[in-house]
């Protein structure tokens, strides 16, 4: 009989799987990524409005490992992403300020995604102080954003995206 990742993640029992921190941290160094946008949004003050977020994204098939993150962090959902895959998303700055950037600074990342995650950071303690409702705020969150998950290029110019919101 060939065991599926079912019958290993949940002894085919429904037995949650048990998650330790520098696993996480490993998954999330090769699978996980710290977004910011910044959107137009004409129904704010500064034309704009700043989305963080912390991702995870598996096959359909592993989606088991999706839903134990998210017991694990005790926030966030699961969700379609495209086509096949789905994803676990944290975007409400309380439990990524009280939950996700916790636990990161705890267990630092080792790849240069921790250089990602401390931006994020960054730009996360701005939101915590509402700058990202000022211009000077959004300024300086777009200077950091557009060094985020570039592979060590810069952009030149400021990018602000459309939203449909």
């Amino acid at each position: 009989m060939i065991k599926t990742l079912r019958d290993y993640t949940f002894g085919g029992k429904g037995v949650a799987m048990d998650l330790q921190p520098q696993w996480i941290v490993g998954f999330v160094d090769g699978e996980g990524c710290f977004y910011v946008g910044i959107f137009k949004r004409k129904d704010m003050t500064v034309g704009c409005q700043v989305q963080s977020e912390f991702v995870v994204v598996q096959h359909e098939k592993n989606i088991q490992i999706l839903y134990a993150l998210k017991k694990f962090f005790g926030c966030g959902k699961v969700c379609p992403n495209h086509g096949s895959r789905k994803c676990f998303k944290v975007r409400k700055k309380e439990d990524l300020l009280t939950k996700i950037l916790p636990f990161f600074e705890r267990h630092s990342l080792k790849t240069t995604k921790n250089i990602d995650f401390l931006k994020f950071r960054d730009i996360l303690l701005l939101q915590a102080k509402n700058e990202d409702l000022t211009f000077e705020g959004i300024a300086k969150i777009t200077k950091i954003k557009n060094t985020m998950n570039t592979r060590g290029e810069q952009l030149s110019e400021p990018k602000i995206e459309s939203s449909s919101t």
